[in-house]
């Protein structure tokens, strides 16, 4: 983690999910190797019982957790992907390339990768929607945050 209270934001967040009866299905803490006992580290984790309208579902935590909620199809898919007041970013995973694009199209993010989860790339603008995000970093739509626009009209008659 970039630091110790953002892991300490990342364990309570676990305690949450627990709490709100989600289950840990891997991961959950701190390593206990001695290797990693000077750094901000946490396991990766997985819970499995998530409902959609649990923390761990709903808040962007910003650590190496994952919430699986399962779907039956692929509306069902990104109405679960869009019940969140946050879109920063997410990915689809199929071999179905027509229904990747469906899919990446109806979920409300700012970038959607596809059978992948490298979304960010210093051409292409990076940023979220709803309540993700401010604005647009990278690629020319970056320039937009550093310029303000006017318009000079000088009659010279």
């Amino acid at each position: 983690m970039v630091s110790f209270r953002q892991r300490e934001t990342v364990l309570d967040y676990i305690r949450i999910g627990r709490e709100e009866g989600a289950r840990v299905v891997a991961g959950g803490g701190i390593p206990a190797e001695p290797a990693y006992a000077q750094g901000a580290y946490i396991q990766p984790t997985v819970f499995e019982n998530v409902r959609s309208e649990m923390r761990v579902a709903q808040e962007e935590i910003f650590g190496p957790v994952v919430v699986v909620i399962p779907f039956d199809t692929e509306e069902e898919a990104v109405r679960l992907a869009n019940a969140t007041p946050f879109g920063l970013s997410g990915s689809v995973w199929t071999r179905d390339i027509a229904k990747a694009i469906r899919t990446a199209k109806g979920i409300a993010s700012g970038v959607v990768s596809v059978n992948c989860n490298s979304s960010v790339h210093a051409e292409a603008p990076f940023g979220g929607y709803k309540m993700s995000g401010m604005g647009r970093e990278n690629g020319m739509h970056a320039f937009e945050s550093y310029t303000q626009v006017k318009n000079v009209y000088v009659d010279l008659s």
